[in-house]
């Protein structure tokens, strides 16, 4: 049975496999041999078991150690190998063939794996290094580990030298630190204040501090390059010298018989200019006295001092030595470091600076003291000037009062002749023309003194040019000049600015572009720029040398053709120019001689919306009685001067107004106390009481504020006119005075109501009076030839005002006929006036 074919085996095998039990070397059941494969087995699975322990220790051990998978594997293929040794065992005694047969099987897949993972690593074996080549290697090794050990070394030394650099370069930093926060420090100390002893003293007390010496002090240096003290620090405890002359043995001595503290009189500096200071970033430092080869009496000098050491620094003022920082250790000797010479260079120069800027301060200061006194100097001088114009208006406009007053009481009679008619009224206008002379002169002045101020109101624009086109046309008509006004559609009609000036400024430049062209035209021309006004006067006059066009806008300066005609006083277009400069503009002017002057100027204006006034001129009815049923006026005049008094008087008291007067402010406390006045027309420039005090003395009572006062002054200049009513004045009356101005305020204070001249029945007929009245030029044989030819002369000037005043010497009798010239010249109809009365001229 032991022989059975192979192929009879395999088929047992394959059919009856189930029925197939091996038996092996155990059928002997011998017991020593038994016992031999179970004690053999089991050390070789003891064995067996241990190895793939010490493997996997030595793997954890070793983590680094390549191919850890063959290891692995072969620690699993060693245990499987145990367990089969261990299984075989057990078989001997139970037939766990199966449980054999597939450890055997898990076997020969693991050994299959690791053998085919040795043969790919097998190439991986081959190139590992023989221990040869691993000792020369490792020799390599060693000797870069000796390299880089002796890098490290190296590398070691720099960082310990960098950290050595690095704590030597912060503490240079921090020192450096220090020593520009001391400097800060130091220097907005100065910056605080401009006066040099302030600074002087901050800067010796805060750079003691910042260097920690004992005492500091601050020499100047005179013209003469002598010196002395201006400042000094001294730390607590040591005494403060008090030095007031020159400290120049604190630096250097040469002269030891002049060698003591109580006089220190050493010229070396003096002698020496400075020297060695005199350049820039030169410096002394003396660590100690005893070894820095001073002689001995200026050894003994700093020891009387305390001195054991010292820096001094020069202070420049710009590049001119100015003085000497000096800052002394005092205590033991120093070994000054560089951040304290630093410090102390650095003060010197910023000190300088600060000098610098001081001197300029003071120099600033010293020219603003002179301005000031310039100034008040200036001030006092046009406050002289503006007494002496107002007194000089006074003293001009008070005869003026008597005069033309006087005069139009007078022209009132009906019982003159012609020729005291005539003369009478030559008397008038001289006067005006006399007035309007005085007026130009003191409104020169008033600019000049800055007294000139704007009164802007809200006027009809239109309406102004047109009246002045109406007013001038026909000044033009005579001289056969053609008068044009070109307005551009961007002017607007209502404006607000200072009609006033405005009017006085295109009449005087107007009128002399009439006066000046002999033939040709005059064309006004006006347009708009936003709220900016141009105006534009061409004529085709002769025109002004170029020459002449630099001195046109002085004053009292006239061109050859104003000298020529030997009219006027060279002040119209200086204060033209003055007012335009007021309204915010300016005035240029441009002539070719024997073409013509163009005179261009510019204002600024607001938008208005309406005319805040009526502009229809109004006529002045002169009053000839009180109207009836109307209380018993009392009227004051308080008046030094006797003539004036008298007029004043005669014209209300031929009204039929209650008068009573008084020749000083004393006097008209007494009347109005006693007699108790509607209204007082008070002077204010009176002897032993003036109009001001006495205004306030009534007007401090109840009784008093129920008075009127109205001031009658000759002062031009506004703040003399608002003190009159800051004393209590309701009103004012600038002399002289016309006679519709002191009736109107009567009228306007009083509600007073008159009568006037063509109220009273006429003694012509009653169709003349109250019916249509036709004016032909018989009509004017009522009046005297000279008064006609006043009449026709005024009536081609354009001059309303003055024909008006003509009207006041027509007969009472006459009212129908003033009336209808009236008329005329309300309208401006100058034309027919002319035409009326050239037939009577001869």
């Amino acid at each position: 049975m032991l022989f059975i074919p192979n192929s009879q085996l395999l088929a047992n095998l394959i059919n009856h496999y189930l029925a197939y039990i091996p038996h092996g070397h155990c059928y002997l059941w011998q017991t020593p041999l038994v016992s031999l494969h179970v004690i053999s087995d089991g050390l070789i699975a003891i064995a067996y078991f241990s190895i793939p322990i010490l493997l996997l220790y030595f793997v954890f051990k070793r983590s680094d150690v390549p191919f850890q998978n063959v290891f692995i594997l072969f620690g699993a293929f060693i245990i499987l190998c145990g367990m089969g040794h261990l299984i075989d065992i057990v078989t001997l005694w139970y037939p766990l063939y199966w449980l054999s047969g597939i450890e055997k099987a898990i076997t020969a897949l693991v050994s299959c794996y690791t053998a085919m993972e040795m043969v790919f690593l097998i190439p991986t074996f081959l190139s590992l290094k023989t221990p040869e080549q691993l000792e020369t290697i490792n020799q390599e090794l060693q000797k870069e580990v000796d390299e880089r050990q002796k890098i490290e070394d190296k590398l070691r030394n720099l960082n310990t030298q960098l950290e050595t650099q690095v704590k030597e370069r912060t503490k240079k930093l921090q020192e450096t630190l220090g020593r520009e926060k001391a400097i800060t420090r130091v220097i907005q100390r100065m910056r605080q204040t401009l006066n040099l002893e302030k600074i002087f003293a901050a800067t010796t007390e805060e750079l003691r501090q910042a260097i920690s010496c004992e005492r500091v002090i601050v020499y100047q240096f005179n013209p003469d390059w002598s010196g002395q003290v201006v400042a000094e620090s001294v730390s607590e405890g040591w005494p403060t010298l008090n030095l007031i002359t020159t400290p120049e043995e604190l630096l250097t001595t040469t002269e030891e018989e002049k060698c003591t503290i109580n006089t220190i009189e050493d010229t070396h500096l003096q002698e020496s200019q400075g020297e060695p200071f005199t350049k820039k970033n030169t410096y002394r430092v003396v660590s100690n006295i005893y070894e820095a080869g001073f002689t001995p009496c200026y050894i003994n000098l700093l020891e009387q001092l305390q001195a054991k050491a010292y820096i001094v620094v020069p202070i420049f003022c710009s590049n001119q030595l100015w003085g000497l920082i000096l800052t002394y250790q005092l205590s033991t000797p120093r070994d000054w470091d560089d951040a304290a010479v630093q410090i102390v260079l650095q003060v010197g120069q910023q000190l300088g600076v600060a000098v610098q800027q001081g001197e300029l301060f003071k120099q600033t200061q010293n020219q603003a003291e002179e301005l000031e006194l310039a100034k008040i100097a200036a001030e006092k001088a046009n406050h002289a000037k503006s007494e002496f114009l107002a007194s000089m208006s006074h003293e001009l406009r008070t005869p003026l009062n008597a005069i033309l007053g006087y005069v139009q009481l007078m022209l009132r009679s009906t019982s003159l002749s012609s020729d005291h008619r005539n003369n009478l009224q030559t008397i008038n206008d001289s006067g005006e023309h006399l007035l309007g002379l005085i007026n130009d002169v003191l409104e020169m002045s008033k600019i000049e003194a800055g007294q000139i101020v704007l009164k802007e109101t809200d006027f009809d624009l239109y309406h102004l040019l047109d009246e002045l086109e109406t007013l001038l046309q026909l000044k033009a008509t005579i001289k056969q000049l053609s008068l044009s006004f070109i307005r551009d559609c961007t002017v607007p009609q209502y404006i607000r600015t200072d009609e006033k000036k405005l009017r006085q400024v295109l009449i005087n430049i107007i009128g002399n572009a009439i006066k000046f062209t002999e033939k040709g035209r005059v064309t006004v021309k006006v347009w708009c720029e936003g709220h900016r006004l141009f105006f534009a006067v061409e004529d085709t006059g002769q025109g002004i040398e170029k020459e002449e066009l630099e001195q046109l806008f002085s004053p009292f300066v006239q061109a050859k053709a104003g000298v020529n005609s030997g009219e006027g006083t060279g002040l119209g277009l200086p204060i033209s120019s003055k007012f335009i400069n007021l309204m915010g503009g300016k005035i240029m002017v441009n002539s070719v001689v024997t073409e013509g002057t163009t005179f261009t100027f510019n204002i600024h204006f607001c938008p208005a919306i309406s005319a805040s006034k009526d502009t229809t001129p109004t006529l002045f009815r002169y009053p000839v009685a009180l109207a009836p049923d109307q209380p018993h006026f009392r009227i004051l005049v308080v008046e030094d001067k006797q003539t004036n008094r008298d007029l004043l008087v005669k014209l209300l008291t031929l009204v039929g107004f209650d008068v009573k007067e008084a020749t000083n402010g004393r006097e008209a406390i007494a009347l109005w106390d006693a007699w108790e006045p509607h209204l007082i027309w008070m002077d204010m420039q009176m002897p032993i009481m003036n109009g001001y005090e006495a205004t306030k003395r009534i007007k401090a009572s109840l009784k008093g504020q129920a008075t009127v006062i109205i001031a009658l002054t000759a002062s031009v200049f506004e703040e003399q006119r608002q003190e009159v009513l800051d004393c209590g004045c309701d009103d004012f009356a600038a002399k002289p005075f016309r006679s519709q101005e002191i009736f109107d305020k009567m009228a306007q204070y009083l509600g007073v109501q008159y009568i006037y001249e063509e109220e009273i029945p006429s003694t012509l007929d009653d169709y003349q009076t109250h019916g249509l009245f036709s004016l032909t030029d018989e009509h004017l044989n009522v009046m005297p030839s000279q008064w006609i030819a006043q009449i026709y002369q005024r009536a081609c000037e354009g001059n309303d005002l003055s024909l008006l005043k003509l009207l006041e010497e027509i007969p009472p009798e006459q009212t129908a006929f003033k009336n209808a010239l009236q008329e005329l010249i309300d309208n401006f109809q100058f034309d027919e006036i002319i035409e009326l009365s050239k037939n009577h001229v001869v």
